[in-house]
């Protein structure tokens, strides 16, 4: 069986270069970032591990790719500093917008020995075989999905004005109106700050009063 030694020297021969060409700036073998003024980039490549091979039937060096963007002027919260100090290096969960990029090989023979059909049509995950013998195609195929489908992605959500359109076609709900306050701020646009201070306060009361419901005597 194949191990992580044999697929990150492929991974550091094939795509970190061309993360490093393409706006990141710290290349590891499996995440990178990029800092773009308030806006750092996040990239994380990860095998499916044991207990999802177990759950949906593909090898468990099979991976997915998480990319992501976090906003420097968005505090933390409660639970975490308010503060990004200096240095910060953010981890893909801490991203304020997150997405993930899709396999385009047609990997339908491998899948369809999967039991569950839902499954066999997924792009989200790059089947890797367990004796590595399609490692390089994969690689390749992450690569360009990079290069075509992520690389476009973090531009876009450079632009604040841009991203900020993005969150307000969210679901209404705590996450949306507290990221929308702060990119209304740094944007400096006082009628959607006023806003989402309302919505968020709202939201806010709304949920003290369900935890006082459930847990209040």
């Amino acid at each position: 069986m194949i191990g992580s030694p044999q697929i990150n020297r492929c991974i550091r021969r094939i795509i970190s270069p061309a993360l490093k060409e393409n706006g990141f700036s710290k290349v590891e073998t499996r995440k990178a970032w990029g800092w773009h003024g308030h806006v750092i980039w996040v990239l994380k490549i990860k095998a499916i591990g044991n207990y999802l091979s177990q759950v949906i039937g593909m090898p468990p060096m099979s991976a997915f790719v998480e990319i992501g963007v976090f906003y420097d002027f968005i505090p933390f919260g409660v639970y975490a500093p308010s503060k990004i100090e200096k240095g910060f290096v953010p981890e893909i969960e801490d991203c304020h917008i997150r997405s993930e990029l899709l396999c385009t090989l047609d990997q339908s023979t491998l899948k369809k020995v999967l039991f569950n059909p839902a499954n066999r049509k997924r792009k989200d995950i790059w089947w890797i075989e367990k004796d590595g013998s399609n490692v390089e195609e994969v690689v390749n195929n992450i690569k360009d999905a990079f290069l075509k489908q992520g690389v476009s992605w973090f531009k876009k959500f450079n632009d604040l004005r841009l991203a900020l359109r993005e969150i307000e076609k969210e679901r209404d709900c705590y996450n949306k109106f507290y990221r929308a306050v702060y990119f209304a701020k740094q944007l400096r646009n006082k009628p959607k700050l006023n806003k989402y201070k309302r919505l968020f306060n709202e939201e806010s009361d709304k949920l003290s009063k369900e935890t006082f419901t459930q847990y209040g005597t």
